[in-house]
């Protein structure tokens, strides 16, 4: 488990004067008013804010793909400027590259191969019996949407380095962008260059689900960075597993959490994200929190069950409401007493997994509902938007706050509640989350595929006594304040200094390496 922490502000890179961050998702959304002119939104999220924070004594640009109409608009504008954006947004010091790919090839890169293929097969819900799931369908999407994509992010960042001729450090964010490392590396085999996965990375044997040669092609892709950061100790492992099988004559050192392939030596590290407590209080502090929270107040009962998730099959959603079934079966005593606020974000609803799952979860409501419904009393109250700052406020009011997912990186939600949370409320946890590792002495565990269980740990977290659940609350709170997201940071912003002090690791070169669609499409013919 990574070392406890607390910072009260984050280490500064030394030896660089330039911070290029690189994702899908932007810092900024740009929609279109109905006047045609652009309307700026901040991207959400505490993550933008800590890489900014990052780099505030240098020169940051970040580089994403644009997603809607206003971005593209923004790329036209852009052009007028050597394709720099300055942010729009007070407080964020900063240029921006947009990055515009045919509607065809993104929906292939993000839709079928982010969403569809690698986020199930990390997330170990990969069903390779579907149809849809065919040998020549998934290439496509790879070979005309996946690298298309990751190229001209990869190019974007490129041209950024050589904008200028002072050092630049390079942080790569997530799953969307695994070959981009060695295309950036092919053409500047000195820069300093990192990239965090926010999902699981599983086992090998997952990754030979894929056809071709994609798992080696995504392995070949990443180890281009100097550092790969992941969510947990085991996830970190599990990437040093497959180099060892995928990279052939990869020297790989488990207790250091090292790779040494064809000259470069790249290092695996866990950094468990965190989120900013600061700012969650401050959100559910403020006038907008308050009149929320008010709002709130009228659905509360005796016994206050609540969940927050994006509406994905992941989430384990159904398996949640099915657990509170089975408590309201076998404890009717609870009846009129018990309440279950779900507040529920619509994801991805382009792809029809996601269209059938929330279609499901709110059949699920509807007949529990109906099933127990009485005059004064229904069981489950639904939101199905994405107002944070009202769910955030929600949470505030929990005895019981149910994070059940099938497995997931982290999951931020699991670590927002205990820290706002103001009635000694109880996390009941997945084994199987990434905030499990950190968290399990402040919570009640149950398994996402287990509903008796789940059931069970509701109850027990209902019936409690005031003592135990302040000591349960007290554990989870501390364990965030000690590991929160100005920690996750610095300690990325420590490693990243010692590379950036040993001038011979960032000197050397990697060898000249063949086209990866090439490789993937060879391997398959």
């Amino acid at each position: 488990m990574a070392t406890r922490m607390t910072i009260q502000e984050p280490p500064q890179l030394m030896h660089a004067q330039r911070l290029i961050i690189a994702s899908n998702r932007g810092p900024v959304e740009y929609q279109l008013s109905q006047d045609k002119t652009l309307k700026p939104r901040r991207g959400a999220g505490g993550m933008v804010t800590a890489l900014i924070d990052a780099g505030n004594k240098m020169d940051v640009t970040w580089v994403a793909m644009a997603m809607t109409e206003g971005d593209r608009l923004a790329i036209q504008q852009a052009q007028q400027d050597s394709g720099l954006l300055q942010s729009p947004l007070r407080g964020q010091k900063m240029q921006l590259r947009y990055v515009a790919v045919s509607k065809a090839a993104y929906r292939k890169h993000y839709e079928r191969i982010s969403n569809q293929l690698l986020w199930f097969v990390q997330h170990y819900m990969y069903d390779p019996t579907q149809e849809s799931n065919s040998t020549h369908r998934i290439l496509d999407d790879w070979n005309n949407g996946y690298m298309v994509a990751n190229r001209a992010i990869a190019n974007e960042v490129i041209a950024e380095i050589e904008r200028k001729e002072t050092q630049a450090v390079i942080l790569l964010q997530d799953y969307h962008l695994y070959l981009a490392p060695t295309m950036i590396r092919e053409a500047h085999p000195e820069v300093v260059m990192q990239q965090f996965v926010h999902i699981p990375w599983p086992d090998i044997r997952c990754w030979h689900f894929l056809p071709g040669n994609i798992a080696h092609a995504v392995y070949y892709g990443l180890i281009g960075n100097d550092i790969i950061g992941f969510q947990t100790e085991r996830d970190a492992r599990n990437f040093l597993e497959g180099a060892r099988t995928l990279l052939d004559g990869a020297e790989v050192d488990f207790e250091e959490g090292s790779i040494l392939w064809k000259g470069r030596r790249t290092l695996a590290r866990a950094y468990p994200i965190s989120i900013s407590v600061t700012e969650e209080r401050r959100v559910v502090n403020s006038a907008a929190g308050k009149r929320a929270s008010e709002k709130i107040q009228p659905l509360l009962r005796k016994h206050t069950i609540m969940r927050v998730d994006r509406l994905e099959p992941t989430k384990n959603i159904l398996r949640g409401f099915q657990a509170y079934e089975q408590l309201l079966d076998e404890h009717p005593e609870l009846h009129g007493k018990v309440t279950f606020l779900a507040f529920l974000v619509p994801s991805r609803q382009a792809l029809p997994v996601y269209r059938r799952y929330s279609a499901d979860v709110m059949a699920s409501i509807e007949a529990i509902n109906r099933k127990f419904s009485t005059d004064d009393w229904t069981p489950i109250h639904a939101f199905c938007d994405n107002d944070r700052t009202r769910a955030l406020a929600a949470m505030q009011s929990y005895d019981v706050l149910l994070v059940n997912p099938i497995i997931d990186g982290m999951n931020l939600v699991a670590k927002e509640g205990p820290i706002v949370n103001k009635c000694d409320g109880i996390l009941v946890l997945s084994r199987t989350a990434g905030a499990y590792q950190q968290l399990g002495k402040g919570v009640i565990p149950t398994s996402p595929t287990d509903v008796e269980e789940t059931c069970n740990a509701l109850y027990r977290a209902i019936i409690l006594s005031p003592e135990e659940r302040k000591i349960k609350a007290t554990l989870a709170r501390q364990a965030v304040e000690r590991n929160d997201l100005t920690g996750w940071l610095a300690r990325q912003i420590i490693d990243l200094n010692e590379l950036l002090d040993d001038n011979h690791v960032q000197t050397s070169i990697m060898p000249q390496m063949p086209d990866l669609k090439d490789e993937v499409v060879a391997s398959v013919g």
